[in-house]
């Protein structure tokens, strides 16, 4: 018995049958956290008083043991002063867009283009203020930390490094709680919470109710909240725009250790100037930004035609520097992982 006819119309014939429809809706992309900033003391230096910020530290003296003489007026101490020298630099990025583009994009292209404009400038900021942090071992070999390759980062290697500093005399950058403020690789973090030795994150917690309900908190996803980990004195932000070293002491070039971060008080200065017309930069976390967006600009004598009424775009003043001293107010710890 025959079946049934084919059908007479399909998609070769009906052309509005194969049209592209485009979904508004763009897939987030994936951002870093840039908490940089956040572990910084911030300063700021007035509009119109130059292009340096000069800190000053008292040095301090010694103690003395040795008794006054009866009746006699000794020699007055002389007092120094250490100084460092901060210089601001100007940061500052744009895109503009056509008008034809602008009455023809699905999406709204300057604020979308904007908030990837605020990302850059965050992860700037966080570049510049890890630099510096880098760079503290080249004043106080005790700041650089190597943890033997192969070995992943334990919390015994954290509280070792907060004791470290506590022996300098380095406060706690928030001194209210009495916490240091840190960086961590989520890679590192899934090795404290693996780590199952004396000691541990998991041994600490695993004997109380309140504590195994703390282990839920500790395995985060959300990037932008701060992890403190029981008897470290350490507030951490996660975030894998930390320094990274390939080769990790001599090893296969495939093999990595990840840098984690411990800051005091004053262990790094963000220097920020308000310019007019400054891009806002709160605490340096890029959600936090917002770019200067602008889409339905006049004509002008430039554009007289009014072909880009459109673009995004933002501009900062600011520098970071290290405290005027020998001794660094902070450690960073260099450890391979399990994690990948």
């Amino acid at each position: 018995m025959a079946g049934f006819n084919p059908s007479s119309n399909g998609t070769g014939n009906l052309p509005q049958s194969r049209v592209i429809y485009y979904d508004k809706r763009f897939i987030e992309n994936l951002k870093a956290q840039t908490p940089f900033v956040r572990c910084a003391e911030r300063r700021e230096l007035p509009v119109n008083s130059g292009n340096q910020l000069e800190l000053f530290m008292y040095n301090t003296f010694g103690a003395n043991t040795n008794q006054a003489s009866e009746g006699t007026v000794g020699s007055g101490i002389t007092a120094s002063v250490g100084t460092t020298t901060a210089t601001i630099g100007e940061y500052a990025d744009y895109a503009n867009f056509s008008s034809l583009s602008l009455a023809t994009a699905i999406d709204p292209v300057v604020e979308n283009v904007g908030r990837e404009l605020s990302y850059r400038l965050g992860q700037s900021l966080s570049a510049i203020v890890r630099a510096v942090v880098d760079g503290a071992s080249a004043v106080d070999s005790s700041v650089s930390v190597k943890i033997a390759g192969g070995t992943a980062l334990s919390l015994n290697n954290v509280r070792a490094q907060v004791q470290s500093l506590a022996g300098r005399a380095v406060m706690p950058f928030n001194e209210a709680e009495g916490l240091f403020a840190g960086v961590i690789h989520p890679f590192a973090i899934a090795d404290l919470l693996n780590d199952s030795s004396n000691d541990s994150t998991l041994d600490i917690l695993k004997h109380t109710v309140p504590g195994q309900q703390r282990m839920d908190d500790l395995v985060s996803t959300d990037l932008a909240e701060a992890l403190e980990f029981p008897a470290s004195g350490v507030s951490f932000f996660q975030s894998n725009l930390v320094t990274l070293t390939t080769a990790y002491q001599g090893s296969a070039a495939s093999i990595v250790a990840y840098r984690t971060y411990i800051m005091g008080k004053d262990g790094v200065i963000a220097v920020r100037l308000g310019g007019r017309g400054d891009t806002a930069m709160d605490d340096g976390n890029w959600r936090n930004i917002e770019c200067y967006t602008e889409s339905n600009a006049a004509r002008s004598v430039a554009d007289p035609s009014g072909l880009i009424p459109g673009w995004t775009s933002y501009k900062l003043h600011f520098t970071a520097t290290l405290p005027p001293d020998v001794t660094m107010r902070l450690r960073y710890i260099d450890a391979t992982s399990a994690t990948s």
